[in-house]
């Protein structure tokens, strides 16, 4: 995984709006566990606030544009990001996940698939190319647990469809929402507005327990030959500004770094849970399991074949959560368009014909290797792999 770890400590309530208007009836819904980009946003933030313009070791000159050349051709240029500076496009983030100092002990979110197992499922109404189903095996509604401990995981992991959700449920309390009432500000003359209040949630994590994640960020100066590595500098910032009504938390670095649980690959049926949010170009379906050259009809592949090199599997099952909408806001264009994601939990089940391509495929869905089609370096598409038994 990336380079260097860190505990991220909040110095009080932490605001995290999702993508619903404060206007509705359940206004100010902010008390949300930080998504990855906010946090990737945050350590972006960070960089800017502590070298606001170009230092000496990123190399010479300003970076408004890549070189002298393109700078005749910005007026004419198609590029989104011609305008950008290019400072710190290295920059990757994993996380945040709940770590618990007290025990040591790191917390993932809950699989969707916890004690259910796959059946079968010709001649229904299963979107394509979905030939499975997952079913609970016990009869009744079972309420999951938002977070299991890492150590929890591991059994779900090693356990293939066979999982108990109520022997898998963790109930520690990791944080608490607070409800709070507060006065609307006039962003013109900054001074309250006479009877118009709101209401709003915010985090309270609980005692010893944080936020975790990885990050890294190496850069290679123009002209350069050595890479700088910006987290390992003396001057790199030591607190992040996170979520809305500006946040501050303390960074400190977490010497045991994020040790995920894994799982040995053993049948054909390989099962990839997310632990981070996903964006795919096709709503709920990866990118990757459709053929997107530009080939006719004939020469298309059956949707859900996997395109990623060196691997043949095809998806047979899923269970996606209810999406996860969020929108952010550009300080040069104003509010962002609103994204919809697969949220953390959810599970694909591919059938790779070999337990030795199942095993390639585990490869190419490694953690180290974000497979959203957006949003990758934001630590989105992360997600864990592990056998199915045989299916029928």
């Amino acid at each position: 995984m990336m380079k260097h770890a860190y505990m991220l400590e909040p110095r009080d309530l932490l605001f995290l709006r999702d993508a619903r208007p404060m206007e509705a009836s359940d206004a100010g819904l902010g008390a949300n566990w930080p998504r990855p980009d906010q946090l990737w946003n945050a350590v972006f933030n960070a960089f800017l606030r502590q070298w606001p313009e170009p230092q000496d070791w990123e190399g010479t000159g300003k970076h408004t544009f890549r070189d002298k050349r393109e700078a005749a051709y910005a007026g004419k240029s198609k590029d989104k990001n011609v305008d950008s500076s290019f400072r710190f496009g290295a920059l990757k983030t994993f996380g945040p996940f709940p770590f618990h100092t007290g025990k040591g002990a790191l917390y993932l979110p809950c699989p969707l698939d916890l004690g259910m197992e796959l059946t079968p499922c010709e001649g229904t109404d299963l979107p394509r190319p979905l030939t499975h189903a997952f079913r609970p095996k016990k009869l009744g509604k079972a309420e999951l647990p938002a977070w299991i401990s890492a150590d929890r995981y591991a059994r779900y992991l090693n356990q293939g469809g066979e999982s108990d959700a109520s022997d898998m449920s963790d109930k520690s309390d990791l944080y608490d929402v607070e409800r709070n009432i507060g006065i609307a500000i006039d962003s013109e003359r900054q001074t309250t507005l006479e009877g118009h209040l709101y209401q709003a949630e915010y985090l309270r994590l609980r005692p010893k327990v944080t936020l975790a994640f990885q990050a890294e960020c190496d850069i290679k100066p123009r002209g350069g030959k050595e890479t700088i590595d910006i987290f390992g500098r003396s001057d790199c910032p030591g607190a992040l500004v996170i979520g809305g009504q500006q946040g501050v938390a303390g960074l400190r670095p977490l010497e045991v770094g994020l040790r995920l649980p894994q799982a040995e690959i053993t049948t054909r049926w390989l099962r990839w849970t997310l632990i981070a949010p996903a964006l795919f170009n096709a709503g709920w379906l990866p990118g990757w399991c459709r053929d997107s050259r530009k080939l006719t009809e004939a020469q298309l592949a059956p949707l859900g074949t996997v395109m990623l090199p060196g691997v043949t599997a095809r998806l047979i099952a899923a269970r996606v959560g209810k999406p996860l909408a969020f929108s952010g806001w550009d300080q040069k264009s104003g509010p962002k368009p609103t994204q919809l994601a697969v949220p953390a939990g959810s599970s694909y089940v591919f059938d790779c014909g070999t337990a030795a391509e199942a095993r390639a495929l585990a490869s190419a869905l490694a953690p180290e290797r974000p497979r959203s089609d957006r949003f990758g370096e934001k630590g989105f598409g992360i997600g864990l792999c592990s056998s199915f038994p045989a299916l029928s």
